[in-house]
């Protein structure tokens, strides 16, 4: 009787292993369909241990075909698609312990007009080594760069693109960014947050422009001048 237990208890658990090492990755999407309505895909293939979803499109903007890989710690992705490519890691046992999702080693590349028709001065933007724990509540923890080329008309009317960094953390639950330009700050420098419901409040002053303004003044002004924008990140991008 008891080596029977043993084989009905060993082979309940052989079967788990088998069904838990084949479950289809296709199992997502009720996941996506509720939380993330704007995602669409054609298909997805393979297993949760190593999928591939293909002709991803986040609110009418086709991404491309995202590759993933778990083991039991981090779940890998990557997507590569022309212009675009963005790779990184999901911390899965901080995000379950934490109820948070915890993103890290994240790296991306943008350089297609599709996502910057919106923000026509910016060329091309990238991320290196992003970690960051959010929630739908907001942000909690934020590091790394953003980098950005702007696009601008130099005093002859010529094209001049400036390199810009912005240095990520969090404040509030709020993700914050300090920008400036490389390698002269005093081209442009601010900073920007961004809350859970994307909205956004930018300030940026450049005292270059301001030593510019002061030579035509007769009392020159003892700072640069604050330029503030407000908006939201999704109407910016994929609003009408």
């Amino acid at each position: 009787m008891k080596y029977f237990i043993y084989f009905i208890i060993s082979s309940f658990l052989i079967i788990s292993l088998v069904v838990v090492i084949n479950l289809p990755l296709r199992i997502i999407k009720p996941v996506m369909a509720e939380y993330f309505p704007e995602i669409t895909f054609s298909k997805i293939d393979g297993t949760i241990w190593s999928g591939k979803i293909y002709d991803l499109s986040f609110a009418n903007e086709y991404l491309g075909s995202l590759n993933t890989e778990m083991d039991l710690r981090t779940l890998k992705f990557y997507l590569n698609d022309n212009e675009v490519s963005v790779e990184g890691k999901i911390n899965i046992i901080s995000s379950i312990i934490e109820e948070k999702i915890n993103l890290r080693e994240t790296n991306f590349e943008i350089g297609s007009r599709r996502f910057l028709q919106r923000v026509p001065s910016i060329s091309a933007v990238s991320g290196n080594n992003l970690n960051m724990t959010f929630d739908v509540d907001g942000c909690y923890e934020a590091s790394g760069n953003l980098y950005a080329d702007l696009d601008r008309k130099g005093l002859l009317n010529q094209a001049v693109t400036t390199k810009m960094e912005v240095i990520l953390g969090c404040k509030d639950n709020k993700l914050i960014g300090d920008f400036f330009s490389t390698p002269n700050q005093d081209v442009l420098k601010g900073n920007f947050t961004v809350d859970n419901e994307l909205n956004y409040v930018l300030v940026a002053n450049s005292a270059l422009v301001l030593s510019k303004i002061s030579k035509l003044l007769t009392k020159p002004l003892s700072r640069a001048p604050d330029i503030k924008i407000k908006g939201n990140l999704y109407e910016l991008f994929y609003g009408d």
